[in-house]
């Protein structure tokens, strides 16, 4: 698939997705392309490559604090690959399965999750 969206088979991509996705699949990714203003896959993922931060991630100066769950569905190794882009101060914060925390934006443990951000803007602020 990602051959055909580098060489912009736009055709071949949508019809490739369309037998692919389940109906409730399908769904979700509608919603999810509506901010894009787009109702093709290709041109959903297309718009989406343009959100890259390789080139500006090293040029960041404030502390940043990047959250690493368990069990990424959406961004897997994404949150590693930023904090080692990064050059300025920077936390990340690892979460398990085991916390009751793994999974996209940790679901299932939204209080260990806010208390270790807290904590972290806590520590973060008193030092500027």
């Amino acid at each position: 698939m990602i051959d055909l969206l580098k060489a912009g088979r736009k055709g071949e991509f949508d019809g490739n997705l369309n037998k692919m996705l389940d109906p409730a699949t399908k769904k979700s990714v509608a919603f999810r392309m509506r901010p894009y203003g787009v109702t093709s896959y290709f041109d959903a993922f297309k718009a989406t490559m343009a959100y890259n931060l390789m080139d500006v991630a090293g040029k960041i100066e404030c502390p940043m604090l990047i959250t690493e769950p368990a069990n990424e569905a959406f961004w897997p190794g994404q949150s590693r690959q930023l904090y080692d882009l990064l050059s300025c101060p920077k936390t990340l914060i690892p979460f398990s399965a085991s916390d009751g925390a793994d999974l996209h934006c940790e679901p299932a443990g939204y209080g260990l999750r806010d208390l270790r951000v807290f904590n972290w803007l806590d520590e973060t602020l008193r030092a500027i």
